[in-house]
């Protein structure tokens, strides 16, 4: 063979695993690169995207404010400015609050590895989560709730039954009957179990839903400061529209790009990867991604979900005749409401990929 056939050779090949390793990306596909010089190129190509991703977190937020919505108008006509325009906060302050929280203490397992089959789901969940754990109890103390006991119980069985059925997913049952709990740590470590509730405390002595509205006056430390003229998305019904439930789900603590493809085929593909039917795949409302972002916070001291994406949920509302899709954006602790007719896309002045941080939950038990 002559040496340009050999090298043409080489390079469709080095092209073709080029392709194959794009792809494996965008497929949010985990895989190992056997050749070092390929592995070596690409993250030589990636390296400067890294150092200025890693250069704009140390920024901070200077994006913060962005608008309601993707024309850049301030909120435009969804009638008022967007949390983010009250408070810019520097990279100093910033900073200091992430020192400031930290990472709360958790009761992380301790002593000899058990066998799974002998312990409560509770026990299994510990070992296989560890700091991820959050138990109905810190529930209940995030929630500022104190559950009956036999309310307690109903929950408690419900998370019981979710730990089961994770268990008998294909993925995992092989590794749960050899007791490999280290196998069964990283097929679920992007996961977080999260406890869904319709109610929290309220000032008022009574239970109040838990709302947009109420989760930022409950939680206040995860939004901007108030403005006097109202924000755009308080005016919206699904601002006092209460999380469903009671239910526990598995949240995927990372998410899926929706660049090239929509979100209900990722959701779709990402049921797949369980051996689920497409159905057991949900896409967060906007009530319920801003819950699942405090209670993780609150519960692990880490904003678990925030990143450099424009979260994509399922609310939409009616705007001047076009239906209007919701979603958000967390950097640095803080949480901000966006608006858009379609769907937002990345752009050299906002560095937001739009993507979707999906969640499993199984059919509710028959009822006896």
């Amino acid at each position: 063979m002559a040496a340009s056939d050999q090298l043409d050779e080489t390079t469709s090949m080095d092209r073709e695993a080029l392709v194959a390793a794009i792809l494996d990306l965008e497929r949010d596909r985990d895989t190992q690169l056997e050749d070092e010089a390929l592995a070596q190129d690409l993250s030589a190509h990636i390296k400067g995207y890294v150092d200025e991703l890693v250069s704009l977190r140390a920024n901070g937020d200077a994006t913060a404010g962005d608008s309601a919505d993707d024309t850049g108008d301030g909120g435009g006509e969804d009638g008022g400015s967007d949390d983010g325009t009250e408070e810019s906060d520097t990279a100093a302050q910033q900073q200091k609050r992430r020192r400031r929280r930290g990472r709360q203490k958790t009761d992380l397992p301790d002593g000899p590895v058990p066998e799974l089959s002998s312990v409560s789901p509770g026990e299994q969940a510990r070992w296989i989560f560890m700091e991820r754990y959050i138990s109905l109890e810190k529930h209940e103390e995030i929630l500022g709730l104190n559950f009956q006991p036999e309310v307690f119980a109903e929950h408690q069985e419900g998370f019981d039954r979710l730990i089961k059925d994770l268990l008998l997913l294909p993925r995992a049952m092989e590794a749960a009957q050899k007791n490999d709990i280290t196998g069964l740590q990283k097929v679920f470590a992007r996961c977080i179990p999260v406890f869904r509730y319709p109610q929290i405390a309220s000032d008022g002595g009574e239970p109040a839903e838990s709302s947009v509205q109420n989760l930022r006056q409950a939680y206040p430390a995860y939004f901007y400061k108030r403005r006097k003229k109202p924000n755009w998305f308080e005016a919206r019904d699904f601002y006092t529209d209460a999380v469903p439930g009671p239910r526990w789900v598995l949240c995927d603590t990372e998410y899926m790009n929706c660049t090239l493809r929509p979100p209900e085929r990722k959701l779709a593909s990402y049921a797949r990867d369980w051996d689920l039917p497409p159905e057991y795949a949900h896409q967060k409302s906007i009530v319920e991604d801003i819950y699942d972002r405090i209670i993780v916070g609150e519960a692990t001291g880490e904003d678990l979900f925030a990143g450099h994406t424009s979260n994509l949920t399922s609310t939409r509302y009616r705007s001047r005749k076009t239906r209007r899709l919701v979603f958000t954006v967390q950097k640095v602790h803080k949480i901000t409401l966006h608006g858009k007719n379609g769907l937002p896309h990345w752009r050299a002045t906002r560095r937001l990929w739009p993507g979707v941080h999906p969640s499993l939950a199984f059919p509710d038990a028959p009822a006896a």
